[in-house]
């Protein structure tokens, strides 16, 4: 195993320190055959609010929005299977349905009958599927930029791929990193450059897991003929900006959940969460409180 850099610890320390700022204890679950490490601020006389992560990112997502949201929720993110300090496991299975059925098993292990969900690109293709597979442990869903529906439009990463064959998330050097990157939000946090170099490298160096759960990910059936069976009380938030999952699918979940609310920024991209903490956190508290 090769040796952390200097830079590689300080990312670490740097993330620990927000962890901590935002309440949040590490914890492992021994599920069925997946050890699941996952965050808990133990407010457990509040309601569940569970903040599922996307493709190729992980539970530190959240640590801002976390801090933001500890005092009225009892917060579980997990790092979803292959993903973070979950074990990538050459063999498993990394579909949508799959990583639903974890999500489910560690909800049932920590003796939470029903949650509120909101999930983020993947982790919003995971909470509605999750919300058609299990509707009597889903309270809501709050679906950001969420992957699932296949978008009239193509993005601009997805035209990358149509045309050159080219998967962006898979870089292979800092410069192919840093490229996808720029495209992921139109107003991204500072942050050093040294602190991008890691996220870069710890990328890379996960690559050939991520391809697996990307071509798991991707083979799932997707969520047009099934958005009718969402029941749970639903928010859709969109950057337009978004380059990574276009705007243009918008209509398509509005027109297949009944109870559908949406709201769209005019200039983010695709994680609102980062781009803007306080304004994501508001309009979830907003959604959540009228559930």
């Amino acid at each position: 195993m090769t040796k952390p850099t200097l830079s590689h610890r300080l990312t670490a320390k740097l993330m620990n320190f927000e962890r901590k700022l935002a309440g949040l204890t590490r914890k492992t679950a021994r599920l069925d055959g997946l050890d699941m490490v996952y965050y808990d601020n133990g407010n457990t006389a509040k309601p569940t609010l569970v903040l599922v992560h996307g493709y190729t990112a992980d539970k530190t997502l959240w640590h801002r929005p976390a801090k933001l949201l500890a005092k009225d929720y009892h917060i579980i993110i997990p790092d979803m299977a292959g993903h973070g300090e979950t074990p990538y496991d050459p063999s498993a299975d990394y579909s949508i349905p799959s990583q639903v059925e974890w999500l489910a098993k560690l909800l049932k292990h920590l003796n939470i009958d029903n949650a509120h969900l909101v999930g983020s690109s993947m982790g919003g293709f995971i909470a509605a599927s999750f919300a058609i597979a299990h509707p009597e442990m889903t309270q809501s869903i709050t679906l950001l930029d969420p992957a699932g529906i296949h978008s009239p439009e193509p993005s601009d990463i997805g035209r990358v791929f149509e045309d050159e064959g080219r998967n962006m998330f898979l870089a292979e050097t800092r410069a192919e990193f840093h490229a996808f990157f720029d495209l992921v939000m139109a107003k991204p946090p500072y942050a050093p450059q040294f602190i991008k170099n890691t996220i870069a490298d710890n990328h890379i160096a996960r690559r050939t897991a991520y391809a697996h759960i990307f071509n798991d990910f991707f083979d799932s059936d997707f969520l047009e003929d099934k958005l009718g069976d969402i029941k749970a009380p639903t928010l859709l938030v969109w950057g337009k900006k978004d380059q990574i999952l276009h705007v243009s699918a918008v209509p398509i979940w509005e027109a297949g959940i009944a109870d559908c609310q949406t709201v769209i920024w005019d200039d983010l991209g695709h994680v609102p969460s980062m781009e803007d903490t306080k304004r994501t956190v508001g309009v979830v508290k907003g959604f959540v409180v009228g559930v």
